[in-house]
């Protein structure tokens, strides 16, 4: 099949993608689980033989090589003009209304939504789908429900490498690999009891902080929503508390390469993730997965839809509220740190559940559901 991939300018926001080399891999704008599921589905697909082309924001749209791992690559701004009726297959990742470029409605639409609400969408996005996935099927049953045409949906999870990493554990090793907002606070403010019952522990924190002026927002701020202040409150109390707890090893080290992520996961004993987020945000979460796929204890927690796709992964989960359970969570790194056998057993069944979930099995469900669609025969 001739298949295009788009990742669009929402989606990618001010930080545009580099296929220079080996840049998409050793670049430290690293790859956000969007980022990656992007680039990941195209090179699979492109591995079962299929014509496959990449369209997205691009680092240099005067200067982009023309090919990255056998895939076409082509700026954003191409999409009218290369997509037309030789292509079987359109698949926009979280963006519908990206479709309403296409100058010919004969290609297989997709959206591959990985957000949680369509307010970001110009009305009528519906009519220019053909199929609509959802990342789980609780994140699946709850994006149908505001979208409405609920014939139109299915299910397609994300995935993993589990044979990019090593087990290169690092005695105390915590991680924080995902957005600050979601529950970073109170990683932090248990991170002192850690420390006194794991002397050795030190936590290094990855991801890009770019929340604009959001800190600014006064605590009782009246004309802003409530889930806006509840994240400005957050972000004050992170960036005081990494450098308060500097000095008992919490470093913030912001975006890295995806090459230098697979070095660290390889060394990290503990994903430390008390997931809490504002409002409906985990659908998935492919940093838990990677967690799951490396020698890494996940510790999460099993808000929104990560209670329903984690539940018997092997990860250690502490239920939520966090507010109301931060004793257990605490606990449950300490015994990850010190209990080794404890740690071996979750890791052994962390990766046999990651292995049932690689990027080429979420290729080859791809290109089944494709085949399986109306449109296609």
């Amino acid at each position: 099949m001739k298949i295009a991939v788009i990742l669009g300018q929402f989606s990618i926001g001010a930080r545009p993608l580099d296929f220079h080399f080996e840049n998409i891999w050793t670049s430290s704008r690293g790859l956000t689980g969007t980022d990656l599921t992007f680039v990941a589905i195209a090179s699979e697909l492109r591995k079962r033989s299929h014509d496959v082309s990449l369209f997205t924001v691009m680092a240099q749209p005067h200067h982009k090589p023309d090919w990255w791992e056998g895939v076409r690559l082509y700026n954003f701004d191409e999409i009218p003009t290369i997509i037309d009726d030789t292509f079987d297959v359109v698949i926009s990742i979280n963006e519908p209304d990206v479709l309403r470029l296409l100058k010919t409605s004969k290609p297989l639409r997709v959206c591959w939504d990985m957000l949680n609400d369509f307010t970001y969408c110009i009305p009528g996005f519906d009519d220019f789908v053909d199929q609509w996935l959802g990342v789980c099927e609780m994140h699946t049953n709850h994006l149908k429900n505001q979208a409405g045409n609920h014939h139109k949906w299915d299910t397609l999870f994300l995935g993993c490498s589990p044979e990019l990493y090593q087990d290169n554990r690092v005695p105390g090793r915590i991680v924080w690999t995902s957005s600050a907002d979601r529950g970073l606070h109170w990683l932090l403010s248990v991170f002192p009891k850690i420390k006194k019952a794991v002397p050795e522990a030190h936590l290094k924190i990855f991801y890009h902080f770019n929340y604009g002026d959001i800190d600014k927002i006064e605590p009782d701020a009246q004309n802003i929503i409530h889930h806006t202040v509840e994240m400005a409150n957050r972000l004050r109390y992170i960036k005081n508390g990494i450098a308060r707890l500097k000095h008992l090893g919490v470093e913030h080290i912001g975006s890295v390469s995806r090459r230098e992520m697979q070095k660290q996961f390889s060394e990290a004993s503990v994903l430390a993730y008390p997931s809490d987020p504002v409002a409906f945000s985990e659908g998935y979460s492919v940093s838990i997965l990677e967690g799951h796929a490396s020698f890494t204890v996940p510790v999460i927690t099993d808000a929104d839809c990560l209670g329903s796709i984690y539940k018997n992964s092997g990860s250690v989960m502490v239920p939520g509220p966090m507010k109301n359970n931060l004793e257990a969570y605490t606990d449950a790194v300490i015994k990850s740190l010190t209990d080794h056998d404890f740690a071996n057993k979750t890791i052994e069944a962390c990766r046999q559940f990651a292995s049932q979930r690689t990027w080429g099995t979420v290729a080859e469900n791809m290109e089944k559901i494709i085949k399986n669609h109306p449109k296609m025969h």
